[in-house]
């Protein structure tokens, strides 16, 4: 069989559906490239154990705005983190090894079938570079100005952007898996009980894996 490339759609902590969809694919270490569309860490089981699988399979991620989030207010003095911050860095075991990892994660990688960003790209920019970090991981509709990312008034970034390859991208578990011929969301709500979903560009299919159970209620 010939190498294959896989796209894994926000994994959330879901260590043990992480390790199944791997089996499902039937991934060859050294042979096979995947990738993970961000938001590893937070609100699942075992964060810490998702982020050893990508480590020893050579995982690559983009960096999500849980990733963004953690690394920005462990620089916060601790009075000033929110109850849920202060939550979420104690339920992290090893929590520099975790910083670590995490701060190596990319906004985007240019991939040979994809561009790989956690939740979107910015209409109206060419230049990856200028876009606005914040939109890159948080965008899910635009409004024109970029003020609010998630009105349902306003319609997908999506369809207000074209780009030269495919942008595979998560971070919207509320609008399910996206399979449009440019674009694939792949967050599909594992931690909420839904399903891990991902992308293999060779055989132009998607793998999913039940969640084991809800972990985190919407």
């Amino acid at each position: 069989m010939d190498a294959r490339t896989l796209y894994i759609g926000d994994v959330h902590g879901c260590a043990d559906e992480l390790s199944l969809m791997l089996e499902k694919f039937a991934f060859v270490r050294g042979k096979d490239t995947v990738y993970q569309t961000g938001d590893m860490i937070n609100k699942g089981p075992d964060s810490v154990g998702a982020l050893r699988i990508i480590q020893e399979n050579q995982i690559r991620c983009v960096l999500g705005n849980h990733e963004m989030g953690l690394l920005h207010c462990i620089h916060e003095p601790q009075e000033k983190r929110t109850l849920k911050q202060r939550h979420r860095i104690e339920a992290l075991e090893n929590i520099d090894w975790v910083l670590s990892v995490i701060s190596q994660f990319p906004l985007w990688i240019d991939t040979p079938h994809a561009l790989l960003v956690h939740a979107g790209l910015e209409p109206g920019k060419k230049n990856l570079s200028e876009m606005n970090p914040h939109i890159l991981v948080s965008i899910r509709t635009w409004d024109g100005a970029g003020a609010d990312l998630k009105s349902k008034e306003n319609p997908p970034w999506f369809e207000c952007i074209s780009w030269e390859k495919p942008v595979v991208f998560g971070h919207w578990a509320e609008n399910g898996l996206v399979n449009l011929p440019d674009f694939k969301g792949l967050d599909t709500g594992c931690v909420y009980g839904k399903a891990l979903s991902a992308w293999c560009p060779e055989e132009d299919r998607f793998y999913q894996v039940p969640a084991r159970k809800v972990y985190c209620p919407i």
